[in-house]
């Protein structure tokens, strides 16, 4: 192998990793990636698309803050020293890796420092799992471009250490070899893999570009007349609710009013049971009169209705209606 001397997320790592197969890519050409498709990293290493940025991603913060804690645990356990150093392939150039760290036989150390819940899938399931199985591939791409017999894929959570031992898998070398020069072939040439409907990009081509631009201007301008309208509308929404208000205080104790057609319905509704803490604290043994222990307070509730008419319905007392004898049903609009 041949060591190569760059700070690791410099910018010319960045590039020397774009000019180049690293560990990283290895799953995704054998199409084990649930992140990343053949075709968003031709994409990226051709320039095409932009490589997202996931330093922000509190999981990928979380694993670049304690590289150096489980840097130093394994050193520890094992009495070594892990050097991170960017490496190629002498016999395969084009193939590369940004070690985690390089134990003082040769041998890379992956090392990553999960979640809780992946960590606990990792011991539990150990070469099941699905952690073990996603940088499975990325040692053995370390294992090609080091030329080591075996090398590490090392958990770390909490002070805590799982590693696995990782032997070369020829087949699995040779299909890392093979399936990178062929694409690397198509970067160079810029001719695209084939897409995954399912998780790649739809960009239209052809005569479909100038329909998707009509359609989508189209789209847009509707769009934008809907959002006035409801930018409208939830104002109008505002302006109505003091009124609602000072209705419902007029009605006091009351639980109905119809006048002037508005017509209000207040009722009680039940509060929510709590069903979570209710299994948590009787299991099994629920009986019925159980849950009014676990329910939320019963809230009131309105239901408001204008009608078709202002007079109240079934009241013809003349004093009553009088003040509505002069009430249009039609309600003048300041709106338009």
């Amino acid at each position: 192998m041949k060591i190569v001397n760059l700070s690791q997320r410099s910018e010319q790592w960045l590039e020397w990793r774009k000019g180049g197969i690293t560990a990283t890519d290895a799953c995704i050409l054998l199409n084990r990636s649930p992140y990343k498709t053949e075709w968003r990293l031709w994409a990226e290493k051709t320039g095409y698309a932009r490589e997202v940025d996931l330093s922000l991603n509190p999981l990928v913060r979380q694993g670049v803050e304690n590289e150096d804690k489980a840097r130093r645990a394994f050193e520890e356990k094992y009495n070594d020293i892990l050097l991170p150093v960017c490496v190629e392939s002498v016999q395969y150039p084009l193939f590369r890796a940004s070690l985690d760290g390089l134990r003082g036989n040769g041998e890379p150390a992956e090392l990553k420092c999960p979640s809780e819940t992946v960590w606990n899938d990792v011991c539990s399931e150990l070469k099941n799992s699905k952690a073990y199985q996603l940088y499975y591939p990325q040692v053995q791409h370390q294992l090609l471009v080091t030329g080591a017999k075996q090398g590490w894929l090392v958990f770390y959570r909490n002070g805590q250490l799982k590693e696995f031992v990782i032997t070369r898998d020829e087949p699995m070398i040779k299909e890392i070899v093979a399936k990178g020069t062929i694409f690397w072939k198509r970067v160079t040439e810029r001719k695209e893999p084939e897409k995954d409907p399912k998780r790649d990009l739809f960009i239209p081509q052809g005569k479909e570009v100038n329909e998707w631009i009509y359609e989508a201007e189209q789209y847009r301008l509707y769009d934008a007349e809907i959002k006035q309208l409801e930018d409208r509308l939830q104002a109008l929404k505002d302006k109505r609710q003091p009124h609602l208000d000072k209705m419902k205080s007029l009605m006091g104790e009351y639980f109905h009013a119809d006048y002037c057609g508005v017509m209000i319905t207040k009722y009680k509704a039940a509060g929510r049971v709590n069903y979570q803490k209710l299994l948590e604290e009787k299991g099994s043994n629920i009986k019925p009169e159980d849950l009014n222990s676990y329910r939320e307070e019963t809230s009131e509730r309105y239901r408001v209705t204008v009608t078709g008419s202002v007079n109240p319905r079934y009241i013809q007392d003349e004093e009553v209606l009088a003040p509505l004898n002069d009430v249009s049903l039609e309600v003048e609009s300041a709106y338009f």
